[in-house]
């Protein structure tokens, strides 16, 4: 019985009948005893506080063990800590901002620039591909609330995340676009007419005798008219950014392509007046078309790529309504305290974490945790800022710690788009030298043609071509784009991205090391067997219905009929009360031993079957013996074997347990590590990592030093900031197959991104060369970097995972709510 006595000793009591955490934690008005839940604990693990428990100043921990792993993670905090207060002085806070207006790489860039010359803005970072930026501020200079008009300049157009675009963006850029379209149509037709079949050399231009006056005389002015119109209306955005440009001393994407249409433009007007054929205004106005039209084309696809991340990053609510002193309320979120009654109506989002006080409603929290099907919730349910009522109503109490798992995910969503080092931030230096490397090559180009001798109409075209047809927004998509794909990817499988670089550093693995609690098994204890007379389960039950601890919450659920008094709790070892006219204690043999009260050998020898290192044995006797015994288990996840299977198909597989022993899940792993506590996890994969990579899936919170250890970092659980600071991902539903899914959106992001990376290097290192040889034409040039642009794009934006198929069975775990 030593492996079962052993587990049951780490039952811990809940606070002391005479306590105050009741009026701490809520509203006194409620009357009778915290929930469970909701009460103060463990500053790490959440688990109730023993008398004498060990702190760290303000903090509190349930063991040392605990306090050892919060200490762990305090040392590794601390470098960042140090960057940030480098990046900006004490008092200044972050602001995440939407950027409206985005056409190229460069204008991330750009826009950072010009953002650090906004008084009271210490540090900006924009991300292009996903259309998001990150403002360090002072709040005493300028409010977060005034960022977006601070910062809106040059034609771009900045909003706090919630707020959307105005509805009238979308119209100028398709007006111009088909404008653009249908003016640079009529330009290329007048020019099939009557100059190309000149330059050609088929037709010579005396044989135009008898429509002279049209096609020397209104031709050319008409395809002046209509390109100035193209150039300086449809062409308007690329002229800003590089005007803007210019202004904080960058040169862009938009330098060279206004650098081509204004050349090809200004030589010819010059031409107009006397040499009417040797026209380019065609050049002008199809690049200015071909850019319009592409870029149009690639908004959209980016924001649809996009959209899931949208999507949650807008999603959560600022106002709620409450109901104080008989008063409804509308509050800020963080104005909400705990204890507050919160009301939700069908449609409408919940505001904040709770649990349900009245009220039964249908609740969809598939942005939360990946399931499609709405789910069920009545009054005891537990309840997710975030989720989304389809029907029904709610009235949800607000826990000790006002938060809201919507926040939580959209806050690290923002902190992870908007971030741009690494790899990406490698490549938008590249991008910003290789903008003005292009511009003195071009001119070479040019200079070196007419030195040769080729004319000065060879050299014009030959120029143009070469600073048309480079793109560095190849590599500004390649890899951003596609990193937005797969989080959206993640988040549709209930999975999110915390590390902004995880697709760029994530090792192909070695070995691969597995938590037993909570990962492949539930956390959540279960009754297994109840031996003993008939009362036996409703007896316990009244004793442990109070207690916080795993093991009594699944004995307490066995009966609902009884009532105890006069509890007293044993730390560690159970609990004890009077039920009727009979005093129960309900625990572990060394409560026993303490009470007097002896175990019968024939029942011992009984239990001694669940001796296996996964099962709790708590004894429960009355009138002075033990008569029965209950024996609970963590709840193994289902499939477990499956998904184990198909991991061991990638590495071999190591076991992490705190037990003593794992029997039930030994045959199934390639080794396991037994009796390992939480803070010496991290220990354990350090000196695994001497065999190879180490890809650690655990519990985001006491796990959490292992997680950050191992070279990849999976955790299972809620995506609070200790998970997030830990692991590289976090799987926030319940189901154990979304690690595959984690694998193999690791291995086909990266697959996807070399591929986009080779593709902007070869182009760019074939099609610069051409140019330079007057192999291609500016046409020519504009319609290859745009296509460039587009197969990038349509790459990044193809499915990473196969269509998910729902054949109910990932729901049946929990009720069901009927689809709305």
């Amino acid at each position: 019985m030593a492996g079962a006595a052993d587990r049951a000793e780490d039952r811990r009591p809940a606070a002391d009948a005479g306590g105050s955490s009741c009026a701490a934690i809520g509203d006194p008005a409620r009357g009778g005893a915290a929930d469970p839940e909701d009460a103060a604990g463990c500053a790490l693990c959440g688990l109730p506080l023993p008398a004498g428990a060990p702190a760290d100043g303000s903090r509190r921990y349930c063991c040392s063990g605990c306090l050892a792993v919060a200490g762990l993670l305090d040392r590794a905090a601390s470098a960042p800590s140090a960057a940030a207060a480098a990046e900006a002085p004490v008092g200044a806070r972050e602001a995440f901002l939407w950027v409206d207006g985005m056409h190229c790489a460069s204008c991330a860039r750009l826009l950072e620039l010009s953002a650090l010359r906004v008084p009271g803005v210490h540090a900006a970072q924009v991300s292009y591909a996903t259309s998001t930026a990150r403002i360090v501020h002072d709040p005493a200079v300028v409010d977060e609330a005034a960022l977006p008009a601070a910062l809106s300049l040059h034609g771009y157009r900045w909003r706090e995340r919630g707020r959307r675009a105005a509805e009238d963006d979308e119209g100028p850029r398709l007006l111009r676009m088909l404008t653009g379209g249908v003016l640079a149509s009529a330009v290329m037709m007048l020019s099939f007419l009557f100059l190309y079949p000149i330059h050609a050399g088929l037709v010579q231009p005396q044989d135009y005798e008898a429509i002279r006056w049209l096609a020397f005389g209104v031709t050319p002015l008409a395809l002046f008219v209509l390109c100035t119109i193209v150039v300086f209306y449809v062409g308007w955005p690329i002229l800003r950014g590089a005007a803007t440009g210019l202004r904080v001393g960058m040169l862009n994407m938009d330098s060279l392509l206004t650098l081509a249409i204004l050349a090809a433009y200004a030589y010819s007007v010059f031409a107009l007046w006397f040499d009417p054929i040797d026209l380019y205004f065609d050049v002008a106005a199809s690049l200015v078309a071909v850019i319009t039209v592409g870029r149009f084309v690639e908004q959209g696809a980016r924001e649809r790529a996009t959209q899931a991340l949208a999507r949650i990053m807008d999603a959560p609510p600022t106002r709620a309504r409450v109901v104080r002193d008989g008063q409804g309320l509308s509050c800020a979120i963080d104005e909400l305290r705990a204890g507050d009654r919160v009301f939700v109506r069908a449609g409408e989002t919940v505001p904040v974490d709770g649990r349900v006080a009245a009220g039964e409603a249908a609740v969809d929290e598939s942005l939360l945790t990946g399931e499609p099907f709405p789910a069920a919730r009545a009054r005891g349910d537990r309840v997710l800022g975030g989720a989304v009522l389809r029907e029904g109503e709610l009235e949800i109490e607000v826990g000790a710690v006002v938060g809201s798992r919507i926040a939580s995910l959209a806050r690290l969503l923002w902190q992870a788009q908007s971030a741009a080092g690494g790899v990406p931030g490698r490549i938008d230096r590249l991008a910003r030298v290789f903008v003005p490397a292009v511009l003195a090559l071009a001119t070479l180009v040019g200079a070196g043609s007419l030195l040769a001798g080729t004319g000065a109409q060879q050299a014009l075209l030959a120029a143009l071509a070469t600073l048309i047809v480079s793109c560095p927004c190849t590599f500004g998509l390649a890899m951003p784009l596609t990193t937005a794909s797969a989080v959206a990817a993640a988040l549709e499988r209930g999975m999110l991205v915390t590390r902004a670089d995880l697709f760029e550093r994530a090792p192909q693995v070695d070995l691969i090391a597995l938590d037993k609690t909570g990962t492949l098994s539930s956390g959540e204890m279960v009754v297994a067997e109840v031996v003993g007379p008939p009362e036996t389960a409703a007896l316990a039950a009244a004793v442990e219905r109070d207690s916080p601890h795993p093991v009594a919450r699944a004995i307490a659920r066995l009966d609902d009929a009884r009532r105890a008094r006069d509890p007293r709790w044993h730390p560690g070892r159970g609990a004890s009360a009077w039920v009727g006219q009979r005093r129960v204690a309900v625990g572990s043999t060394a409560l026993f031993d303490a009470l007097g009260w002896p175990v019968p050998a024939e029942l011992a020898a009984r239990m001694a079957a669940h001796d296996d290192g996964d099962s709790v044995v708590s004894w429960v006797g009355w009138d002075g013996a033990a008569l029965g015994a209950i024996v609970t288990r963590d709840r193994p996840r289902p499939g477990w074997e499956a998904v184990v299977e198909r991991l061991r198909a990638h590495a071999p597989v190591v076991l992490l347990t705190g037990a003593q022993r794992a029997d039930a899940y030994a045959g199934q792993v390639d080794e396991v590590f037994a009796g390992v506590p939480p803070e010496a996890k991290a220990e354990v994969v350090r000196r695994m990592q001497s065999r190879g990579r180490i890809a650690m899936i655990g519990d985001g919170s006491n796990d959490a030093p292992a997680l950050a250890q191992a070279d990849l970092g999976i955790a299972f659980g809620a995506p609070t900031a200790l998970a997030a600071q830990a692991a590289d991902l976090v799987v926030t539903s319940d189901r154990l197959e979304r690690v595959l899914d984690a694998f193999a959106l690791l291995a086909t992001t990266q697959r996807r991104i070399r591929q986009n990376l080779g593709w902007a290097l070869s182009y760019n290192a074939i099609a610069i060369p051409l140019a330079m040889a007057g192999a291609i034409t500016p046409l020519a040039a504009a319609l290859a970097m745009v296509a460039s642009s587009a197969l990038v794009v349509a790459n990044a934006t193809r499915p990473l995972l196969p269509p998910r198929v729902d054949d109910g069975t990932e729901v049946a775990r929990r009720p069901r709510a009927r689809t709305v």
